[in-house]
C-alpha cells in the first residue's frame, strides 16, 4: 500500500495534509519502510499523521510528536507525544535524549519563518546520518502573518535556496561557511522542502566515450 492509499484509508485520528504531498514524501522516504526508525513531527494538532506514519513505515517504526498544546498529547504502541515549543530548544534537547535521534524530523509546526529558523540549526545536526528534515506548508513563506513576504528577510524558501551552496561547498574558493554542516541535497516542491543529511560525494570530472 503506497502512501497516498494509507492516507485515504485511514480511519483513525483526523489529519490534513495537501494532496500533493504524499507523492513527494513517497519519492523521498519509502526506502526507510520496516526500518527501526523515528520519526519527529513538530504539531500534533489532532494526531492523525502519527497514526499515518506508522501504519506506512511499519512496526519498526517509533513516532514521536511535539507540540505546544497539551490537549493534543495522546500515546499509543509505537506514537509518543510531547509537550512544548519548536522554538526551546532545552525542550528539543530533553525529547532527543529521551527518544534518541530521529531518521525523519517533520516541521508542521507553527509556520511562523522565525520558529522554522530557530528549529533547524539544532534538529538538523540530531539526524541521523542519511535522514531527511522536511518543512512543510512553506506557502507561509509568502504569507506577512506568518512574518513571509518575498522581500521578507525571514523567507524560509528564500534562505533554504542558498543551502545549495552547502551541497556545492567542494567548489567554493572564497571563505565560506555552510549553514548546514552535512547537507546532502535539498529538494523543492510547491509549499515543501525535502533536505537530506548526509556528506555530498566527492565529485570527479570523467569522460565518456572515444
Amino acid at each position: 500500500m503506497n502512501l497516498q492509499q494509507v492516507f485515504e484509508s485511514h480511519t483513525g485520528r483526523k489529519t490534513t495534509k495537501w494532496t500533493h504531498y504524499p507523492y513527494y514524501y513517497e519519492r523521498h522516504l519509502k526506502e526507510f519502510i520496516g526500518r527501526p526508525i523515528t520519526i519527529l513531527e513538530i504539531g500534533v494538532e489532532d494526531g492523525g499523521s502519527l497514526q499515518v506514519w506508522k501504519k506506512y513505515f511499519g512496526a519498526n517504526c517509533k513516532v514521536v510528536g511535539v507540540d505546544i498544546n497539551s490537549n493534543t498529547m495522546y500515546q499509543e504502541p509505537q506514537i509518543f507525544t510531547e509537550c512544548g515549543s519548536q522554538t526551546d530548544i532545552d525542550f528539543l534537547q530533553r525529547v532527543i535524549q529521551k527518544h534518541g535521534p530521529p531518521d525523519i524530523i517533520i516541521d508542521d509546526g507553527s509556520h511562523v519563518q522565525t520558529d522554522i529558523l530557530k528549529t533547524i540549526p539544532f534538529l538538523f545536526n540530531s539526524l541521523n546520518e542519511g535522514g531527511y528534515y522536511i518543512v512543510e506548508d512553506l506557502h507561509t513563506a509568502y504569507w506577512n502573518s506568518h512574518e513571509g513576504g518575498i522581500s521578507s528577510p525571514y523567507n524560509f524558501v528564500t534562505i533554504a535556496s542558498r543551502f545549495v551552496h552547502d551541497v556545492n561547498k567542494q567548489f567554493v574558493e572564497e571563505p565560506f561557511t555552510p549553514s548546514l554542516n552535512s547537507l546532502m541535497e535539498i529538494s523543492f516542491y510547491n509549499s515543501l522542502i525535502f533536505m537530506r543529511k548526509g556528506n555530498p560525494p566527492v565529485s570527479q570530472m570523467t569522460f565518456f566515450g572515444k
